[in-house]
């Protein structure tokens, strides 16, 4: 495979792309005789900014908390949403009430069973806290309906309701009724998943630890996405903070961890002709972003936001920020999926508008104000496009200031109106699951770009609620046409995404975080 620009203007950028292959992670398991017992070392860039899952939508985060949480629902290896902690899902026809009725006999970490009360604490304590809770807007009541059963009443039909209810981008998991009362960032980390929390050390490690009590679902042959039957075999997961890339592909060739996240392009293809080492590749990985602040000048102006998308040349930052692994793609969908919005943009997308830019910036009453582009180290594909995007908007005339912190500030920076204006950010999931996260993350109530617009607002409402496939189709092609129009975020490309680990690790395949259970050692 040759990875490379699938559309492209320089000839330059084409040579300078990296070909390589793809090694896969394991036979079928049923081929493999599993062992049980090892620690496994992981690496990843960045510390967990929080390991309430209810609370992060964070990726560092979300690559630990899948393996300590469940949910009701989650989604399978397609991403198809299933039943997880609900035995199964009972939908009215009317469509204004689902009903859950529980796995019995699953056991917390602490040792106590699950029951519908400690259900419906950690979902309303999800509606307060949660940071996708509004995916839980259109649920007017949760009612225990017995020991081992919870009804969510609905305020009106909603028929994409169950797919976002299941999306890991910030699970609505399930935690011990005493824990749900607590704020945010304040509980303790129990869960019902196959590895418990034993320490966090910040800006050293995470260990997990094999719950033995843990129940995994009988009707399902193994694991799939992140539910079916689960089944923890090392004792131990040690997550290790290692922000440098070559530190973390140091500590993966010397032995001292097991599997890493990250691993630059030029790196990957050279561990493919080591015999120790398994190389996995994930084409479509994340949007890479820039997302606008509009609380704060200058771009609470749109005219200024206009400037900036015009100003961009996509191809020059993708080629530099991802080392050529990338896509251009003007969609806020994959091509080929059922909600890719055709040729919506693309003809602001595929070419920077110079001209187009100093007009809007002219008519924006621009004074020279800072451009503040915040961004972090840990992950270099946020910091090589701060760089190069900052270089560009400067040739129109706008004043960029690159702002590099840490990926934990960022991340408490970007909920708040100053310090910022523009900010890097590859958006994985959301893009991965369909519309819904991505539509949502443009509206008024996410922290992201600090603002409101009610044609957004509208259009995510009639994404979320329209009866058909062809409504809803219909409602993200209107909010495709209007981020390119309002600029609440700049799409710059898709990214891939390389991952290593041992060759002696068996039974690892690749997903949205890595799963720690159904992994062994040979």
């Amino acid at each position: 495979m040759t990875i490379a620009p699938r559309s492209g203007h320089g000839a330059l950028l084409r040579a300078a792309a990296i070909a390589v292959g793809v090694a896969f992670a394991a036979a079928p398991l049923a081929a493999q005789a599993q062992t049980m017992g090892g620690d496994f070392v992981l690496a990843q860039s960045a510390n967990p900014p929080s390991l309430d899952a209810m609370t992060s939508s964070s990726e560092s985060a979300r690559n630990i908390n899948m393996n300590i949480y469940e949910s009701l629902v989650t989604i399978d290896e397609n991403v198809t949403p299933i039943p997880m902690l609900a035995e199964r899902i009972e939908t009215s026809e009317d469509g204004l009430s689902y009903v859950f009725p529980l796995r019995q006999g699953v056991k917390f970490h602490n040792g106590d069973e699950m029951m519908a009360s400690d259900v419906k604490a950690s979902l309303e304590r999800y509606r307060e806290v949660g940071a996708t809770r509004g995916m839980l807007d259109k649920v007017k009541e949760i009612e225990i309906t017995g020991d081992y059963e919870v009804t969510f009443h609905m305020s009106e039909p909603t028929p994409t309701f169950i797919e976002g209810f299941a999306s890991p981008r910030a699970p609505a998991v399930i935690i011990p009724e005493e824990e749900a009362a607590k704020p945010a960032n304040e509980i303790e980390f129990i869960g019902t998943g196959p590895y418990k929390f034993v320490e966090f050390v910040p800006d050293s490690h995470v260990t997990l630890a094999r719950f033995d009590e843990y129940s995994a679902r009988q009707d399902h042959d193994g694991p799939t996405g992140f539910g079916g039957k689960k089944t923890p075999y090392v004792d131990t997961a040690t997550y290790r903070i290692i922000p440098e890339a070559g530190a973390r592909i140091a500590a993966l060739e010397a032995g001292e961890v097991q599997w890493a996240d990250q691993i630059p392009v030029p790196a990957a293809k050279r561990m493919m002709d080591d015999p120790e080492l398994t190389v996995f590749e994930a084409r479509q990985w994340a949007f890479l972003t820039l997302i606008m602040n509009w609380q704060l000048p200058p771009t609470d102006n749109v005219d200024f936001r206009r400037a900036v998308l015009h100003a961009i040349d996509r191809e020059e930052v993708m080629a530099i920020a991802t080392e050529g692994f990338y896509d251009l793609n003007h969609g806020w969908q994959y091509p080929g999926r059922t909600y890719f919005a055709g040729d919506i943009g693309a003809d602001i997308y595929e070419a920077p508008d110079l001209e187009k830019a100093r007009e809007y910036l002219d008519r924006s009453g621009y004074d020279g104000q800072e451009f503040l582009i915040l961004t972090d180290p840990n992950y270099g594909e946020h910091s090589r496009a701060a760089v190069v995007i900052a270089d560009q908007v400067s040739d129109i005339g706008i004043n960029a200031v690159v702002k590099q912190l840490d990926w934990a500030t960022v991340l408490k920076i970007r909920l708040t109106d100053e310090g910022w204006n523009g900010w890097t950010l590859m958006q994985g999931l959301e893009p991965f699951l369909g519309p819904y996260g991505i539509a949502a993350k443009m509206t008024g109530d996410q922290p992201h770009q600090r603002a409101t617009h009610p044609e957004i607002d509208q259009a995510y409402d009639d994404l979320i609620t329209g009866a058909t496939v062809e409504e809803r189709q219909a409602a993200f092609a209107e909010l495709q046409s209007l981020i390119y129009d309002l600029v609440p975020q700049i799409k710059i490309g898709d990214v891939g995404r390389m991952q290593a680990g041992s060759a002696s690790l068996k039974g690892f395949k690749p997903f949205r975080a890595p799963r720690v259970h159904d992994i062994w050692f040979e």
